[in-house]
């Protein structure tokens, strides 16, 4: 409970003294989703739950093309399984069992636009490959799930190019690093395609991954105005397990549904995992997702989605030993 007053302390101070501080008044945007999960581990079932709140703001400051960008997030987690927090991504003042309301000031910065090229400099997540392959920190909460340092977005004549240079703080303070290069283009209006060069330096704590190199390759294509798929591989520099890669399809009903599903297969050394954050897949796994969504309006969604993966390696990841891992999970979104 002190994480959350600290971050509802923190939040009235930048209300409150927004008009001194920022060149212009700061603009909010966020979230409230909740999520249900009910899984099931070689027969043996559970039932999780997450209540979470988003609030994004950025203003005006400093100089022109230049804003500042910061995040406030909170969650409640609850449910019958013992690692609820860990399954939800839970991080520092949750422990494995802790299923207490928990607050963070997670997300800050400065972002500058100049010639068509845009600068992040600060705490924040971390993407890498088209769809999240290699490494994934969007989905989280928490102070210790970010990075610190600098991602670099822009276009060099056809080709868009992205950057990042980070050091992840993770909880156990090891100070890992990592390293991006990507660059896609479209050689056609339907046709884009992609590559991703990431280098990993680990820490001293309790990364899975070890210093590795990874390569990707990507393409996605629409099909009509109702259907597009995507594909994406990528392989590490490390002697096994370093083979990941999904194949997907998304599928528009009519204006307010659609279904997508997906095929993913990741080796335990074929993204990088620091013991937080990982692919946007299931690591260690493989298997089938399948998802229905459907928006009400603007703001409000419902996503229905099933998963029926199989562990690669038994002995790694959570629950060691077993193999069959299903999930049913439903989410409703609320933005603002």
């Amino acid at each position: 409970m002190k994480k959350a007053l600290v971050a509802a302390l923190a939040a009235s101070f930048l209300l409150t003294t927004a008009g001194s501080v920022f060149a212009a008044q700061p603009e909010f945007d966020g979230k409230i989703q909740y999520q249900h999960r009910f899984n099931q581990v070689d027969g043996v079932s559970s039932d999780e739950n997450r209540l979470k709140f988003v609030l994004n703001g950025h203003a005006d400051a400093i100089a022109k093309n230049m804003n500042l960008y910061f995040r406030i997030s909170a969650e409640k987690l609850g449910g019958s399984a013992a690692q609820t927090a860990r399954s939800f991504n839970g991080f520092p003042g949750q422990s494995w069992s802790d299923t207490s309301a928990v607050g963070f000031f997670d997300q800050f910065g400065v972002e500058v636009k100049n010639a068509g090229w845009n600068y992040k400099v600060g705490r924040q997540d971390a993407f890498i490959g088209a769809n999240g392959l290699i490494y994934d920190s969007t989905y989280g909460i928490g102070r210790h799930i970010f990075a610190d340092g600098v991602t670099v977005t822009g276009k060099s004549g056809v080709t868009n190019i992205s950057a990042v240079a980070l050091q992840l703080d993770q909880y156990n303070e090891d100070d890992s690093k990592l390293y991006a290069l990507a660059a896609s283009y479209k050689p056609s209006k339907n046709l884009t395609l992609g590559a991703t060069l990431a280098k990993y330096n680990k820490g001293n704590g309790g990364d899975v991954t070890p210093d590795a190199n990874f390569w990707d390759v990507n393409v996605a294509y629409t099909f009509n105005s109702k259907l597009d798929g995507y594909a994406e591989y990528a392989k590490s520099n490390l002697d096994t397990d370093n083979t990941a890669y999904v194949l997907g399809l998304n599928y528009s009903l009519d204006k307010k549904n659609f279904l997508w599903t997906c095929y993913s297969s990741v080796e335990k050394f074929a993204n990088i995992h620091d013991g937080m954050s990982t692919t946007t897949y299931d690591h260690n796994r493989e298997g089938m997702w399948y998802g229905f969504g459907h928006t009400f309006d603007k703001t409000t969604s419902f996503a229905l989605y099933y998963g029926d993966m199989k562990k690669i390696d038994p002995a790694v990841g959570p629950v060691p030993g077993s193999k069959n891992h299903k999930s049913l999970r439903t989410t409703v979104n609320y933005k603002f």
